[in-house]
């Protein structure tokens, strides 16, 4: 297992606790990161911990997914010790994606005894919500990792790769998977600080990749039905492959446009943009189509792509507690801030003492990119600094569906990193 630690572990998890041996040791054996610790459900005192997402309006059904998949995770984790004895209770908002909403939601949520937030999708709305991570000091532990906020504010706490490794995915994929040298980009208008941030070190990369040039880029709306225009330009331009910043429902309709005047390039997709899966298999206009991912493939761990162990767990408790469900790119970003969250309770007290955030930060500012900071092989390493921006290297995995789209044909389930990054990054080197 890529970040299994090796050494001792703790108790069983259940009655009170006296964790011992390195945070290393005490995270080694969770079964999350793909370690054997005998399980038992936890019985100590509750901790609360909060999710507030956009699960309504034109984005609601991309990002819903993770709903399912934080379920999941407190029923299994709940069952597997919780955290460090104490059993999770998880409330879920609704900020509608609208960023005083979100404002309205945090509060309450912070007012109603909540001591961290959780694997919060917000992409419309995570700037407003940074006024509620400010006032009350409680973090965001994983999210939707979409812009630099996420990476220029000392209490979230990004579970994976920054943006920007999305941008060096799509020039990767152009080079190693579909070896075409003409690329563009079309990014979201809807979303603007995101996608221009995408498309920025999407343009920057160009240089690190002598081989190729980028010959396109546009920003299109999501409400538009067509994008023949579009195409068309893209065609005369001379694209051989075409990255999609943009929603599932956006990439059918291009593919769609395109396909119609005989524009069929090779697509790399946006992973958030496949967030719900539902939304984009099935359209044979996008077959083969490639997903970078600063995230793990929600498809591994399975007999086809078997992963590591970490993966084969989460496959497990799928199958366990919510077989069934609309997976994505959102399930895969909710299970990882699980995973996350299970790190950072590392150092919480004895399970029949209460928690605070506190007793989080105190283990995530331990959190210096060693080997077990991977989460078991679903994240690059992570660095957290008390009062510094967080950390995290270009670390990707991938998946490719099939030609006619109707599934999935490869999982990249090994990371691939590099020590590059873009001149835009706000974070050039680690604390």
């Amino acid at each position: 297992m890529p970040a299994a630690a090796s050494g001792g572990g703790q108790k069983a998890a259940g009655g009170p606790q006296q964790a011992v041996g390195s945070i290393a040791d005490r995270l080694a054996k969770k079964a999350i990161f793909g370690g054997n610790e005998q399980c038992s459900p936890a019985n100590g005192t509750p901790v609360s911990i909060g999710n507030i997402s956009t699960l309504s309006g034109v984005l609601g059904e991309l990002f819903a997914p993770v709903v399912p998949a934080l379920k999941t995770f407190v029923a299994s984790q709940n069952a597997c010790g919780g955290l460090n004895g104490h059993p999770i209770k998880l409330t879920i908002a609704d900020d509608q994606g609208d960023p005083s909403t979100a404002v309205t939601e945090g509060r309450r949520l912070v007012k109603d005894g909540v001591v961290a937030f959780l694997g919060n999708i917000q992409v419309l709305t995570i700037d407003a919500m940074t006024t509620v991570v400010k006032e009350s000091g409680v973090p965001i532990i994983g999210g939707d990792i979409t812009n630099n906020t996420w990476f220029t504010n000392p209490l979230l706490f990004p579970q994976g790769s920054p943006p920007q490794a999305i941008s060096y995915g799509y020039h990767g994929a152009a080079s190693t998977i579909f070896k075409k040298k003409k690329i563009g980009n079309v990014y979201c208008l809807e979303v603007p600080q995101a996608c221009k941030e995408i498309n920025t070190a999407f343009q920057e990369f160009d240089a690190a990749f002598p081989d190729q040039k980028v010959v396109y880029t546009q920003q299109v709306s999501i409400t538009s039905p067509d994008y023949t225009s579009q195409c068309l330009d893209a065609q005369r331009a001379g694209v051989e492959m075409m990255a999609i910043t943009n929603d599932a429902p956006t990439q059918n309709r291009w593919a769609n446009s395109c396909a119609k005047v005989g524009f069929k390039p090779d697509y790399v997709l946006y992973p958030l943009g496949v967030g719900n899966e539902h939304q984009f298999l099935g359209n044979p206009n996008l077959g083969n189509g490639y997903v970078p991912m600063n995230h793990f493939p929600w498809m591994a761990g399975t007999k086809k792509f078997p992963g590591n162990a970490a993966m084969q767990y989460y496959q497990q408790q799928v199958a366990k507690y919510n077989p069934g469900f609309n997976s994505g790119g959102a399930a895969a970003l909710g299970w990882q801030s699980g995973a996350l969250l299970v790190g950072a309770s590392a150092e919480l007290p004895p399970a029949d003492q209460p928690v605070k955030t506190q007793d989080f930060l105190k283990a995530l500012y331990q959190f210096k990119g060693q080997e077990w900071t991977t989460l078991g092989g679903l994240s690059g390493p992570l660095v957290f600094t008390e009062g510094k921006n967080p950390f995290v290297k270009y670390c990707l995995y991938g998946a490719q569906s099939n030609a006619d789209n109707s599934g999935w044909a490869r999982a990249d389930t090994n990371l691939s990193c590099t020590d590059v990054r873009a001149p835009s990054d706000p974070n050039q080197k680690a604390p």
